[in-house]
């Protein structure tokens, strides 16, 4: 029953920070700005970007609840390995599917905007991700991390 509330708290955390976090600042729509895309193109990328924002955002909260559970379990005075081992093959197959759905939205925005345009995009958004300590580009949609919002 406490493990049951405990996953319950974590999985409400995340939400209730995923909520913030997805505020696309000013800077995120200069960097769209600055490339100069009409508005057909404007239209195109902001679609790609919510055509995975889903399974990005559900990706991610998986592998923090199941990262969350991994720490429970090793915390066990008599640590079960068989079910260490699940949890971690169970957090593999959700980093798969985060990175997989990351890779698609960059391949697809690569051939919409084309090399040069996508090099420049890649460029302003790892500058300011640098400015910020985030991640590498990864592309959930939320603006943060370079995804065009309206």
């Amino acid at each position: 029953m406490r493990s049951k509330i405990v996953v319950a708290l974590v999985a409400l955390a995340l939400l209730l920070a995923a909520g913030a976090a997805f505020a696309q600042t000013g800077e995120d729509r200069r960097i769209w700005q600055e490339l100069g895309l009409s508005e057909e193109q404007n239209e195109q990328a902001r679609a790609i970007v919510e055509r995975t924002q889903k399974s990005v955002r559900e990706a991610r909260a998986e592998i923090d609840v199941l990262k969350a559970e991994l720490r429970r379990l090793l915390l066990r005075e008599q640590v079960d390995m068989a079910q260490v081992e699940k949890q971690l093959r169970a957090s593999l197959e959700w980093e798969y599917r985060l990175r997989l759905a990351q890779i698609s939205r960059q391949v697809e925005l690569r051939r919409l905007l084309g090399d040069q345009t996508f090099s420049r995009l890649m460029l302003a958004i790892r500058e300011r991700q640098r400015g910020r300590g985030e991640e590498d580009f990864g592309g959930d949609g939320s603006g943060r991390n370079g995804g065009p919002r309206r």
